[in-house]
């Protein structure tokens, strides 16, 4: 069965502000019918690596703040921190990072939370029926919200071939914990050569799994929280990224499956496709976009939205066809989707719904 997908263009033959497409767009997926007064709405989004310029205008989001506001909700900006190390790895440097890229509560007058806590400890395991997971680990803050806008900047993805609005809710949405669990299928490492015996990783192992014999090493009791990850101030243990493509997409859909059934009915999602980049916001920089800004989707159904995208940058790029494809040759992005669809999360089949 078809989903419906909106969309409008970014032609604007009549000078109308572009953010009154976003707000018409919003209303066809029956805000009053999700969002009530005095809800805890996330608004989640990426607030991008400093240094990259490709993210999401915070602009944007404005006609979708200001919709929630007008229902009376309690809306706020939420992300997650990141399992590399960047400037997104903490709450306080990730939040640095957030207001100079414009996400701040000067911009919006609404909150931003980091929604996985301090070093990304705030988690909750929930259970999931998946062909490869038994249970996801997802931030305690966004779990708890009330109800969720999803505001996706469609680009490519070095991984996954695509990033959308399944990955914001999978991968956007997980602890760190939950974040190793999709990338990887070992626990963090440690490069000894950087290492200097500074005991700040044993000492903020929960599970007291670091030794030193003279250098760290992780014992076989690491539970795979990556809290060492963030407190080595050497940057001396990181992740090893042995998760295949394939199953790294597979875990994603059902942990955007998790989210998705967590909020039922209370979630919408919102792709923009603007300076498609081919590579995460997550980089500290960006590569010039594959495809011209091509406008604003709306829809809920995670999975016709990341398809309905995917297939209009493919049609609108230089020569008609996948631009991720030419530069990810060995990745197929539509596993995602179709492990999606596969389990129930949404269908790989819609019908666009012009949108002026």
């Amino acid at each position: 069965m078809s989903s419906k997908v909106f969309y409008s263009t970014m032609q604007n033959k009549g000078l109308q502000s572009p953010l009154s497409k976003i707000t018409r767009l919003l209303n066809k997926c029956d805000p009053k019918s999700k969002y009530g007064s005095k809800q805890l709405v996330a608004v989640k989004t990426h607030f991008g690596e400093y240094g990259n310029t490709a993210f999401l205008k915070p602009v944007y989001l404005r006609p979708v703040i200001e919709k929630l506001k007008q229902l009376k909700c309690n809306p706020f900006l939420a992300d997650t921190n990141t399992l590399y190390v960047g400037m997104r790895t903490n709450t306080v440097d990730h939040l640095h990072n957030a207001f100079l890229n414009g996400f701040n509560y000067s911009t919006f007058q609404i909150p931003v939370i980091i929604a996985d806590g301090l070093r990304g400890e705030n988690s909750l395991d929930i259970p999931v029926d998946g062909e490869l997971l038994d249970h996801v680990k997802i931030a305690s803050d966004i779990y708890n919200a009330d109800a969720m806008v999803v505001v996706s900047h469609f680009k490519g993805h070095e991984l996954t071939g695509i990033g959308g609005a399944v990955k914001n809710i999978s991968m956007g949405c997980a602890s760190r914990q939950g974040k190793l669990i999709m990338h990887s299928i070992s626990k963090p490492v440690v490069h000894k050569e950087k290492c200097t015996s500074c005991g700040l990783c044993a000492a903020n192992c929960a599970a007291d799994a670091i030794v030193f014999g003279p250098k760290a090493e992780i014992t076989e009791a690491c539970t795979g929280c990556t809290r060492c990850v963030a407190v080595c101030p050497e940057s001396a243990i990181g992740i090893d990224w042995n998760e295949s493509s394939d199953n790294t997409q597979r875990k994603m859909a059902e942990y955007a499956k998790a989210i998705h059934d967590h909020f039922e009915n209370k979630i919408v999602y919102l792709n923009f496709i603007t300076d498609v980049a081919p590579t995460c916001d997550c980089f500290p920089a960006n590569d010039t976009p594959v495809c011209p800004d091509l406008g604003f989707l709306a829809s809920t159904d995670p999975v016709a939205i990341d398809k309905a995208s995917f297939d209009l940058v493919a049609k609108h790029s230089p020569d008609g066809i996948d631009p991720f494809g030419k530069i990810y040759e060995e990745i197929d992005p539509i596993i995602q989707l179709k492990h999606a669809e596969k389990i129930g999360l949404g269908s790989t089949s819609y019908e666009i719904k012009m949108v002026k």
